[in-house]
């Protein structure tokens, strides 16, 4: 009995223990709470400064050596580019192993009369990276005698052309629109499509002359290079009367003529008058007439433009009155 009694009295403790326990982590937890909060009683905090307007901000006075700081590195001030050291090799010639050679004259070399060349001192790994019909020719040609002769252009182009392949970049002041043939051909014959684009993108930021306008866009429009094909249009349109006596444009193979007749009507660049004596003009000395099967199809859509106008018995126009 007294076991009995004993037992009943250890459980009684032991419940009552764990009521104890109970209700100390509940007041510890509230006091952790309180803690964490802020006193009321204590100041709130201070407001984040407002930000000063322009203003009234006191106005300071950079360093010159601040202002450098802010728009150059310290290695863009003290180490030369990639692209100045590969241009001073280029250029001084610093352990060139091969030279490219350009008349100075495209004509000259031609005829195969005596010629003057101009040389390139240059790096066949350079070269040969570039392309690979430039790897072909200097390290698998075997009548390679470390010179690669180019025929054809001008030595301003293939300068562009060598500085392009060195830098991957053109400097605008050599960008001139009387090489864009020269540039194209270089662009094809080596393989080298980027050359072409990269002059074409550089030829919007410089003055076009008169010239050059429509040799550029015969050679846009026949090959396909839309940009360069939509900037020409555009100075077309601009200078329609300078260009209307331009002998470039009776030289205009027939589609792109259409085109810039269509140009020139939609915009009322010229007036009706003169575009019929420029279609007059371009017949004649392109021979335009019934018995050119090949061609004249192409230019009665020309004449369809125009009404009004009427063809004699072998197909030239004849003025309507």
């Amino acid at each position: 009995m007294y076991i009995h009694i004993l037992v009943l009295f250890v459980r009684f403790l032991s419940k009552a223990c764990l009521n104890c326990r109970y209700k100390m982590s509940k007041f510890r937890k509230s006091a952790d709470r309180a803690s964490s909060r802020p006193s009321r009683s204590s100041n709130p905090p201070a407001p984040a400064p407002a930000a000063t307007a322009a203003s009234e901000a006191p106005d300071e006075v950079a360093s010159p050596s601040a202002q450098i700081a802010k728009t150059e590195t310290p290695i863009s001030l003290d180490v030369p580019s990639t692209k100045k050291r590969r241009l001073e090799y280029l250029r001084s010639g610093i352990d060139s192993d091969c030279e490219v050679h350009v008349a100075k004259n495209a004509s000259s070399a031609d005829d195969g009369a005596s010629t003057c060349y101009r040389k390139f001192k240059c790096h066949r790994l350079f070269l040969a990276t570039a392309s690979e019909k430039l790897e072909h020719d200097i390290f698998e040609n075997k009548s390679w005698n470390g010179v690669l002769q180019i025929n054809g252009v001008s030595p301003q182009s293939v300068e562009i052309f060598l500085e392009f392949i060195y830098t991957f970049e053109l400097a605008t002041a050599q960008i001139d629109l009387l090489l864009i043939g020269d540039i194209f051909i270089l662009s094809c014959a080596y393989n080298l499509p980027d050359l072409m684009l990269s002059f074409s993108q550089e030829l919007k930021n410089i003055t076009w002359p008169l010239a050059g306008i429509l040799p550029a866009f015969n050679l846009a429009f026949r090959h396909n290079i839309y940009d360069l094909e939509n900037f020409s249009i555009t100075k077309i349109v601009e200078n329609a009367a300078a260009l209307k006596n331009e002998p470039g444009l009776k030289k205009l193979q027939i589609y792109a003529f259409n085109y810039v007749i269509q140009f020139w009507l939609a915009t009322e660049a010229l007036s009706t008058n003169e575009i019929i004596q420029i279609v007059q003009e371009y017949q004649k000395e392109n021979n335009l007439i019934f018995k050119n099967t090949q061609q004249f199809p192409h230019f009665i859509k020309i004449i369809n433009y125009f009404p009004s106008m009427l063809l004699d018995a072998e197909g030239f126009i004849v003025r309507s009155p």
